[in-house]
């Protein structure tokens, strides 16, 4: 159900971009021009973007086909969260405390995505620095209601065909979410997988990189491309890059699946539990019921997220707090004030779950969960619930969401695909098999 106003464009895949720009059939400046004309089109209903440099991405383009090895991503072009760092682009961190911020180097997620090749577009809005106050992108399904966030521009990149690409963050459900919401593909790939140096710190328990795109085949491209360690991340260290394209060009079998409604079930709205449930029976899904261990998840996130954010946000706080939202500086304050003690004893509880999870999972390839309550709210003054998505960021497992199934009002709701930590092929291999199998 998309508004009268907003006609969704078709973007290219990305893997189908990056051939014929390798192989002459295209090139960069191409690609860069149908993105310009692509996200005129709807911009000004949708506003997914922060800062948009047509001249610039020209000049990135005409670098890359002059190029004589041209990457993976040839003249693809990307969005980037503008909480991700790019050195040649403004990275504001959607807050006016860092107006006109400009970082000396790009994050490790962008270095990668041009030695691969790729076009950085622009900077996607976020809401205030990833954990405040909502920005003004609109979902591109209904210009009423939220894209989710707090990787709201992305998501409604890639979703109206302005970008095949686009990068975000999850610390508790701005990757899966936003991608249901808006009815694309989003991966959230196991913690550590992609290293978040240059990526503004909220949460170093928590704070993950995502990929948002159109196919299972382009999220394995995307993180492909931006994976592995550093050097620099510790959480990345040990951390090899991934193979996903090659995992998926296998023959998908079925997995075997799980059936989690997780500890916040009570959360999903009548009509939408129904479907995910008789899609588990009719799947094959074997209800699994999560133990004691985990009652007190959403307890545990909430306090070492709200901690690790009023200790890594403080001095912004105290240079520039007139310049923040009331909810962001509720936040921080709330943060701070969380003792050591019970800082210590909740993080010790999220790597005890981490421990205890993959016995969860231990006879299964992977589970189906809900993504969300159902669908986006209407109004733009929250981006919804992350509570169906905190458990699995806490974890640090990875997610996918697969787009294709509806809710009752005809906006999207998604499938949410999770896994044991480390097996991200098999999760995504998951995803791709079950996107042929819902409606």
């Amino acid at each position: 159900m998309t508004d009268k106003n907003i006609s969704l464009q078709t973007c290219t895949p990305a893997m189908e971009i990056a051939a014929a720009v390798r192989s002459g059939a295209s090139s960069a400046a191409e690609q860069v021009q149908a993105a310009k004309t692509r996200i005129d089109v709807n911009e000004q209903q949708i506003r997914a973007w922060k800062h948009l440099d047509w001249k610039l991405a020209g000049a990135q383009a005409k670098i890359i086909d002059e190029r004589a090895h041209q990457g993976a991503l040839a003249g693809v072009p990307v969005g980037i969260k503008d909480i991700i760092d790019t050195c040649d682009q403004p990275s504001e961190n959607g807050t006016l405390a860092d107006l006109g911020r400009v970082p000396e180097i790009d994050a490790t997620t962008v270095q990668r995505l041009r030695r691969a090749g790729a076009v950085i577009l622009g900077k996607t809005v976020t809401t205030e620095c990833a954990c405040g106050a909502s920005n003004e992108t609109r979902n591109p399904h209904n210009l009423a209601h939220t894209p989710g966030g707090s990787s709201s521009g992305s998501a409604a990149a890639v979703a109206s065909g302005m970008v095949p690409l686009a990068l975000g963050t999850q610390t508790a459900g701005s990757v899966i979410r936003p991608a249901a919401f808006c009815g694309v593909w989003g991966m959230m790939p196991s913690l550590g997988i992609i290293p978040c140096t240059g990526t503004l710190k909220l949460s170093e328990t928590l704070d993950h990189i995502g990929v948002f795109a159109n196919s299972a085949e382009d999220l394995a491209l995307g993180i492909d491309a931006i994976s592995g360690e550093d050097g620099i991340d510790p959480t990345a260290m040990g951390q090899s890059p991934t193979r996903l394209s090659s995992d998926l060009v296998r023959p998908l079998a079925r997995p075997r699946l799980a059936f989690l409604r997780g500890p916040t079930w009570d959360e999903v709205m009548p009509d939408c539990a129904k479907r995910y449930e008789e899609l588990a029976a009719n799947l094959g899904a074997e209800p699994v019921e999560m133990s004691a261990v985990f009652d007190d998840i959403v307890e545990v996130h909430q306090t070492v997220m709200f901690a690790e954010i009023g200790h890594n946000m403080w001095p912004l706080y105290e240079h520039a707090g007139t310049k923040l939202s009331k909810m962001m500086r509720g936040r921080l304050v709330k943060g701070r004030a969380i003792g050591a003690e019970e800082y210590l004893c909740m993080r010790a509880r999220i790597y005890a779950m981490r421990m205890a999870f993959g016995a969860v999972l231990a006879d299964y390839d992977a589970a189906i969960t809900a993504p969300a309550p159902g669908e986006a709210p209407l109004g733009l003054e929250s981006t919804g619930s992350r509570m169906q998505t905190l458990a699995w960021t806490t974890l640090g497992v990875p997610a996918v969401n697969v787009p294709g199934m509806l809710g009752p009002n005809g906006l999207p709701i998604g499938l949410q695909i999770i896994g044991r930590r480390g097996e991200d092929g098999l999760v995504l291999r998951a995803a791709a098999w079950l996107r042929h199998h819902i409606s």
